[in-house]
């Protein structure tokens, strides 16, 4: 056909090799990479060392980075599973991440001496370009849950930092004191009781950026005790949706925006526009 009508609302795979003057179109790679070490850090909850490649291991030290991590005995796609990375030894070439099996992607991994990483993947937060725009500044870090596994690469960044995790939810020891030995301050809160206290925090602190890692409810609590403050002030917060094939073609990522549809496995959008649209 002289059309393209198919309606199809992914990326369209046929218009790429067409642009690419018909040379197929490179994807990530992926890896059978051995697990170094894991061990339970919480009820059902696993610390994973994975040696990757060195070419590998740069890039997944940025802000937002996360791998797609698949079991062994898999070799569809289907079963890849996105986790965020916690933290990466470029001089080892090791990789961590926290994974708890909760379903048929995630629950095979523990049951094996190695999986498949595929990667890398960088849109596991909102609000990347202020993270890395903010420079010797005073940031303030507002964790909880798993989400704040994701905290180390925010922190990497030459501001001073403090945070702030919620006492309510589950604290990784591990998160904890990777984090002290960044030199960064810890504060443990109730993002419920101690909303006056934050926002005179950030006040008198002069923050300049806030990245809030929690679930959709949790951070905008957090926006909101951000705004009140001042709503000048940089928010970036994890991106909590359904992540499946992170190229965008899926679809299962796929938010309304203001009347646009938006694939936020690899579309930045704005921290507030995107919490106050769910």
């Amino acid at each position: 056909n002289k059309t393209c009508d198919c309606m199809w609302q992914g990326v369209c795979i046929y218009n790429e090799v067409k642009h690419n003057k018909n040379s197929p179109v490179v994807q990530r790679s992926e890896y059978l990479c051995d697990i170094e070490s894991m061990k339970v850090v919480e009820d059902n909850t696993y610390l994973i060392r994975i040696k990757i490649p060195k070419e590998l291991s740069k890039d997944l030290r940025s802000p937002g980075a996360y791998v797609l991590i698949k079991r062994k005995d898999k070799e569809s796609d289907i079963f890849s599973a996105p986790i965020s990375v916690m933290d990466v030894d470029l001089d080892k070439n090791i990789l961590e991440v926290i994974v708890r099996p909760i379903g048929i992607k995630t629950k095979g991994i523990i049951n094996f001496n190695q999986v498949y990483i595929k990667g890398p993947y960088f849109n596991g937060l909102f609000g990347i370009k202020d993270i890395k725009s903010t420079s010797k500044s005073n940031c303030l870090i507002i964790l909880n849950g798993l989400s704040q596994v994701n905290s180390i690469n925010v922190i990497e960044n030459g501001n001073k930092v403090d945070v702030f995790i919620n006492h309510n939810g589950v604290i990784l020891d591990n998160v904890v004191q990777k984090i002290y030995d960044l030199g960064a301050n810890i504060y443990h809160i109730d993002i419920a009781q101690d909303k006056e206290f934050i926002s005179d925090y950030i006040k008198s602190n002069y923050i300049k950026l806030v990245y809030s890692g929690g679930s959709n409810h949790f951070n905008k609590s957090v926006m909101d005790i951000v705004d009140y403050v001042d709503e000048n002030i940089k928010l970036a917060v994890s991106n909590n949706n359904l992540i499946c094939c992170g190229e965008g073609i899926c679809g299962a990522c796929s938010i309304d925006l203001n009347g646009v549809k938006v694939k936020t496995c690899k579309t930045q959008v704005n921290s507030r526009e995107y919490l106050k649209s769910i």
